[in-house]
């Protein structure tokens, strides 16, 4: 599977309904990091943590809108749909070894601080 594929997969896998976060561990390296405006983790298991503290019942679905892959470096614009509104966010992930190493979210986090819907 291509860095590509696989972040198309990752969509599919964490973004189409219920939240199933111990089902997109198997796509991160232990040492993954994550970077966003309202949370970081600096290795696999703490951004599981952090995720699952979310609920398993949280409901997410992303619209990819577009998706560029060069090298070990793939970036995504998407649109999420979940608790409050829509919302676009970027995406970049650095790949390794077929799995995702690092990924940097940037997005307008005021609706989240708000908890107003963002249509």
């Amino acid at each position: 599977m291509t860095n590509k594929e696989i972040i198309q997969t990752y969509f599919v896998r964490f973004f189409s309904g219920k939240a199933r976060h111990t089902q997109v561990r198997e796509f991160l390296t232990d040492d993954f990091t994550f970077r966003g405006p309202l949370m970081s983790a600096n290795n696999a298991d703490e951004y599981i943590d952090r995720l699952s503290q979310m609920g398993d019942e949280l409901e997410i679905y992303a619209d990819v809108c577009n998706i560029v892959a060069e090298g070990h470096a793939v970036a995504a614009l998407v649109d999420f749909h979940g608790p409050v509104g829509n919302m676009r966010y970027a995406q970049w992930f650095t790949m390794r070894d077929g799995k995702i190493a690092e990924l940097e979210v940037i997005y307008d986090p005021r609706p989240f601080l708000q908890g107003n819907d963002n249509d």
